[in-house]
């Protein structure tokens, strides 16, 4: 499977973060240095593949907003 690192920047200023192809921790990571410039992530989202020891991981974080 391709590895690949989706950012997505709202009009309201939001960011989400979307890893697709890791296996595990794998990708945290590989998100970890754009979480670390983007600040912390408000939410994490990790999807059913990441708990499949076979398939890879897919997590959207949300970043950014209002506090």
């Amino acid at each position: 499977m391709k590895r690949s690192i989706q950012v997505r920047v709202s009009p309201a200023g939001e960011i989400t973060v979307e890893a697709e192809g890791f296996n595990g921790r794998g990708c945290e990571a590989a998100t970890k240095a754009i979480e670390d410039a983007l600040g912390k992530a408000k939410t994490r989202t990790r999807k059913p593949s990441f708990w499949k020891r076979v398939q890879g991981l897919q997590n959207r974080q949300q970043l950014g907003g209002e506090d």
